[in-house]
């Protein structure tokens, strides 16, 4: 593993050139280009708060259900888009990886470091709402860094797995798709925790998405540190997976040429 970082280092402009074109490339054309950064998560916010506080009527006690949806939807789309770009990040580039050598575990990482800069694009929209809502910074914001760097590591780990696998099992690009839908509902996205049953709660936290969204929103919306043990079982499930996940991707890089 420490090769690939060295490797990644000495690639870096790579990276940095990769990252830009995706930026750039994601919505050349459009008359609004770069704007649907912002405007994508925005839309996805007025429907699904249209739906859960008019029609299905999910309340948050002292909060505004928008707001706080708005605070777990930006993190659970980092998420999101990383997944399911992944699936194809690899064929995509097929005639990149065919003609030139370069370390392979850039364009899974291309993907992350892409989509991160998309939440942290997206979270200027996030704190011009919350000083509109007169929810001003706190000593809690010091965690934000910790939990955005948990976040990617878990993001990044799973990113190693799925574009890897799904070179060798093209099928993995729809089922993913299915798994993200549930695993939105089975994640504190849409509705505050406290409407888990107690019986289950145990079950919920197991999920990493749980503490890592609790977290943003403990900090952001609560004014109160967020939960510390929670954090450090994300942060050392996600070292575990990222470990495992550059195992499995350094075995199956090696006949990546030769399947796509």
């Amino acid at each position: 593993m420490l090769k690939d970082v060295l490797r990644i280092i000495e690639y870096k402009e790579m990276l940095k050139n990769n990252v830009r074109k995706e930026l750039r490339a994601r919505y050349k054309g459009s008359i609004l280009g770069f704007f649907w950064t912002f405007l994508n998560p925005l839309l996805q916010l007025v429907v699904y708060s249209i739906v859960f506080s008019t029609v299905i009527r999910v309340s948050v006690p002292s909060y505004n259900y928008t707001l706080f949806l708005f605070v777990g939807l930006v993190p659970w789309n980092f998420l999101s888009a990383s997944v399911q770009q992944s699936t194809t990040v690899i064929t995509s580039n097929s005639n990149l990886i065919k003609k030139i050598y370069f370390p392979r575990i850039i364009l899974p990482l291309t993907i992350t470091m892409t989509n991160l800069i998309n939440m942290l694009l997206t979270f200027v929209i996030v704190f011009i709402a919350l000083f509109i809502s007169q929810s001003y910074v706190n000593v809690w914001y010091v965690y934000l860094p910790a939990i955005i760097f948990i976040e990617t590591v878990f993001v990044f780990s799973i990113t190693l797995f799925v574009s890897s696998l799904t070179v060798y099992f093209r099928d993995l690009e729809h089922i993913v798709g299915i798994v993200l839908m549930a695993w939105t509902y089975l994640s504190p996205v849409l509705y505050p925790s406290e409407y888990i049953p107690s019986k289950a709660l145990g079950i919920f936290k197991m999920n990493p998405m749980f503490s890592i969204i609790e977290s943003y929103r403990d900090v952001l919306l609560f004014n109160r540190q967020p939960d510390t043990f929670g954090l450090l079982y994300v942060l050392m499930l996600s070292f575990m997976l990222l470990v495992v996940g550059y195992v499995v991707f350094e075995k199956l890089q090696r006949r990546f040429a030769e399947e796509i």
